[in-house]
């Protein structure tokens, strides 16, 4: 009975790893991303910063990683862009990390605002709070990059 588990254990393991992408879950690679539907067009970034946002002093990261593609959008094909307002404290820390607009608008918000809520700065000179500063992050293809 067990030798006949085993056998079938290692034929479906067998047939698991002949399926495009594999075994992602078990090698730690995701497979190839297919895109399902075209990238959105993006906002110009520029334009939707005011005269007085993020004003007052210089912005230095001192730790600001991108976030990860998200595991659903990612195996279902998903495209789209994501723009990150946020304050900055004068120690350098980030405040109200929200999303300002995404298209679409759902899927890749929380690694978004995640990523930016865990960003650190060089601590400000001159002003205790830079208000609204924003960040806009494209999923693109499998690969998250800043904008």
């Amino acid at each position: 009975m067990m030798r006949c588990l085993l056998a079938l254990f290692c034929l479906s393991l067998t047939a698991c790893s002949s399926l495009p992408g594999g075994l992602p879950a078990l090698s730690g690679q995701r497979g190839v991303f297919r895109p399902v539907d075209t990238y959105p067009t993006p906002p110009n970034v520029d334009l939707m910063i005011g005269p007085t946002d993020c004003r007052g002093s210089t912005l230095a990261a001192l730790d600001a990683p991108t976030p990860a593609y998200p595991g659903g959008p990612y195996s279902r094909g998903r495209q789209g862009w994501v723009v990150v307002r946020f304050h900055v404290y004068s120690d350098g820390s980030v405040h109200r990390a929200r999303v300002a607009r995404a298209v679409p608008d759902g899927p890749f918000n929380r690694a978004a605002t995640r990523a930016v809520s865990n960003w650190r700065f060089r601590p400000l000179e001159g002003v205790e709070v830079l208000e609204n500063c924003v960040v806009m992050f494209e999923f693109r293809a499998g690969e998250v990059q800043i904008r």
